[in-house]
């Protein structure tokens, strides 16, 4: 799975809407008294505290309108998805990223937060260099019986791929390099926004987010044998949903990790504890927010001013200024709300990760441990009549780490959890599982034309000057 760059149109539109609804509202009587406001963000995660580390930048703490940022998260660590156990719980063995595992090139602020904050990028592994040098198999593309494709990393898997895709590959890659073309000019923008719908109209995207993806490549008349075995590997490996379920979106963001992929050498997570550190929030981690309350005060000119407390679980209240929720409405878990909000939740879709340590049994898919592919991506619908009860077991199956003691370290996910007795057909032996579900992303299905999205702003009226920043309105629209 993939670190999310869509929280990008939310942090903007917190930090226009912040500056532009509430703090240029007020008038300085005395420029040499800074105005101090107060802002809550619920989450910890990638889009909460990036929120709170541009919010720093863009008020600095000894600017005329300065912000105080408290983050609210109810785990014991900072980074949401992107987190990683020891292996064996055993830290001189290394880590291994247990949700989030890479990002993308195209990912400007992920990149350019690594560059800033001194964070190592890997790109070719010390896995892939040992796999490389003993000439096993890369992807292998398993359809409960048989591969039916796999790379090697030499100049064979072009010819392999030209003789059983044709030209496809290239006609694909030429409309997918023009659809996240748009998506970047995000990046430039100088203004945020209040509804996505305006995002999706802006960057002409309505017809690919109207139709599943098994019907726009159709239409594009794109090879089905490439999109079947190639294109919904990529959308099961990086969403765990395949294309007759996603909209079309969803699959030409799959495909941009083809252009290059990285991750952080110490931990992904390292990104957002800097976000955060540096944004000099207030964090108050397993602190689990559970009410959010209008109230009504007056300044110290007189005039009235719509401030909003925070109830978390050990009975404390805080007031703020602003709130901006960075977790979906549907897991927060804050059972009062100013307003309804059943009306923003999405559906989103389980993931299920199993962490082995152990001796993978090659047998399971027909091979020998030379020629075991190390990531293997089993296919999805309609390509399911060779499997057990018509569905995939699990969605990848990976390879991570090779251990000293000639154990293999290997990630597993799946849209069930799986339990011993299946996990005991793939090794011949374990020393270490390791379980954790996800509801790790929304279900990016095809969306009506007549339905709409969430709202950045989360208020009881359009009529309403104020509300609640809410980061996940971008739900059934992508994550990149």
């Amino acid at each position: 799975m993939k670190l999310s760059s869509t929280c990008i149109l939310a942090i903007t539109t917190a930090v226009s809407l912040i500056r532009c609804d509430s703090f240029q509202q007020h008038v300085l009587q005395d420029k040499d008294i800074p105005i101090v406001k107060s802002v809550a963000i619920i989450g910890g995660g990638a889009a909460g505290t990036s929120t709170a580390f541009w919010l720093s930048n863009v008020f600095p703490h000894e600017g005329s309108v300065q912000v105080t940022s408290t983050i609210f998260e109810r785990n014991s660590y900072l980074g949401g998805r992107s987190t990683a156990v020891p292996i064996k719980g055993d830290y001189s063995l290394g880590i291994i990223e247990l949700g989030a595992s890479i990002f993308v090139e195209a990912n400007k602020n992920l990149m350019k937060a690594t560059e800033v904050f001194g964070l190592n990028r890997t790109k070719l592994t010390s896995l892939e260099e040992e796999v490389s040098a003993k000439n096993r198999p890369g992807l292998g593309v398993w359809n409960g019986q048989n591969f039916v494709f796999e790379e090697s990393g030499s100049y064979w898997d072009s010819m392999k791929a030209l003789w059983r895709y044709g030209l496809t590959p290239f006609k694909f890659q030429s409309k997918q390099k023009e659809v996240v073309k748009r998506f970047m000019d995000l990046y430039d923008t100088d203004h945020g926004f209040e509804h996505i719908s305006e995002v999706v109209k802006s960057l002409e995207y309505q017809s690919l987010l109207n139709m599943t993806a098994e019907a726009y490549l159709k239409e594009l008349g794109i090879n089905e044998r490439f999109s079947q075995e190639i294109l919904q590997t990529a959308t099961r490996g990086n969403y765990c949903q395949d294309l007759n379920a996603l909209h079309a979106l969803a699959v030409m963001v799959s495909m941009e990790a083809g252009h290059g992929t990285w991750a952080v050498e110490s931990g992904n997570y390292n990104i957002f504890e800097e976000f955060a550190r540096r944004s000099q929030a207030a964090i108050q981690l397993q602190t689990k927010v559970v009410a959010i309350n209008n109230i009504t005060e007056v300044d110290t000119n007189g005039n009235a001013v719509q401030r909003y407390v925070v109830e978390t679980t050990n009975g404390a209240s805080q007031v703020f200024d602003e709130v901006v929720l960075a977790t979906p409405i549907k897991f927060s878990g804050i059972h009062a709300l100013p307003f309804p909000t059943r009306q923003e939740e999405r559906p989103y879709h389980a993931v299920y990760v199993t962490l082995v340590a152990g001796n993978p049994d090659p047998s399971y898919f027909g091979r020998t441990l030379e020629n075991m592919p190390t990531f293997v991506v089993s296919t999805g619908a309609p390509l399911v009549d060779k499997f057990e009860d018509g569905q995939a077991p699990f969605n990848t199956f990976s390879v991570h780490r090779f251990l000293e003691n000639g154990e293999s370290v290997v990630k597993i996910f799946s849209s069930q959890e799986l339990k011993d007795e299946f996990l005991d057909k793939l090794f011949l032996d374990r020393s270490w599982t390791f379980r954790k579900g996800w509801h790790a992303f929304p279900k990016l299905e095809p969306i009506a034309k007549d339905q709409t999205f969430p709202s950045f702003i989360l208020k009881a009226s359009e009529e309403d000057e104020s509300g609640i920043i809410y980061t996940g309105a971008f739900e059934n629209f992508i994550s990149l």
